[in-house]
């Protein structure tokens, strides 16, 4: 009889403790939970990304003898490169609550910048902006006609200096700008050997990004009067990136050195 007790007892016991663990599980699920996003653009359809070059990344290229030039539907206009978006998704949480807390992917395929120098020419094109942590720009890389890399890092993007977005209701736009755009250390190892120098320096700052997109396409349009970005990044560390996509700009940062040679769009 005792024993049947202390059985009872001891089943009633794992009982209790399975039960309380589950609630425990739940609870801490339920804690996790990610919290509803603000805004969600699900299908990006524009409209670009530009950057303001820095005339010491211009110059850098210039004391090199490259040429810069935009590649497919880029431009370069009063010292801006701009890249057309041509697709992607963003995503954005209110600052804080998640990190990053502009999450997504934004396109900008059939266009880029190449530099020549004699018989050199190496073509950047299709970026892509990823607002993650770190917050980067890839894109593809060709040198010689032969693709070199389909897809790799080639911009470094800092949104501590970004500010808070501006929504325009009547155009249907989200404007995201101040982001810092500066060439990562293994695209500046890369271009120095294709040019043969040493001139060019991971972290050289290549411009200020502004990032334009339509927001009607969202499934949850961006809230009237926008979403608080200032002074922060969308990862919480210095290299994050805005949702709008202020990476792209990185992208237009190698544009810089167009300007700085006078090089029209075309």
């Amino acid at each position: 009889m005792a024993n049947s007790v202390r059985r009872v007892i001891g089943l009633a016991t794992i009982g209790l403790v399975a039960a309380a663990t589950t609630a425990l599980g739940a609870g801490v699920a339920s804690a996790q939970e990610t919290p509803p996003p603000v805004a969600m653009i699900s299908n990006l359809t524009g409209k670009s990304t530009s950057v303001a070059l820095d005339k010491g990344f211009t110059d850098a290229l210039t004391s090199l003898d490259v040429t810069p030039g935009p590649f497919g539907s880029a431009s370069i206009t009063d010292g801006s490169a701009s890249f057309p978006i041509t697709g992607g998704n963003v995503t954005v949480y209110k600052p804080n609550e998640v990190l990053p807390y502009v999450q997504g992917r934004i396109e900008h395929m059939g266009s880029g910048l190449t530099l020549t120098k004699g018989d050199t020419e190496v073509t950047l094109d299709n970026f892509v902006i990823d607002p993650g942590d770190p917050a980067v720009l890839t894109g593809r890389v060709r040198a010689g006609g032969q693709t070199v890399a389909e897809s790799t890092t080639l911009f470094d993007l800092n949104g501590s200096t970004l500010k808070p977005i501006t929504i325009d209701q009547s155009a249907g736009t989200a404007t995201l700008t101040g982001t810092t755009v500066t060439l990562n250390a293994g695209a500046a190892e890369a271009l120095n050997g294709a040019f043969s120098t040493d001139a060019l320096k991971g972290g050289t700052t290549i411009g200020i990004a502004t990032i334009v997109v339509n927001t009607t396409s969202g499934t949850m349009p961006m809230p009237q009067g926008g979403v608080e970005t200032g002074g922060g990044s969308t990862s919480g560390t210095d290299t994050a990136l805005v949702v709008t996509g202020v990476a792209l700009l990185a992208g237009s940062a190698l544009v810089l050195v167009v300007r700085r040679r006078g090089v029209r769009g075309h």
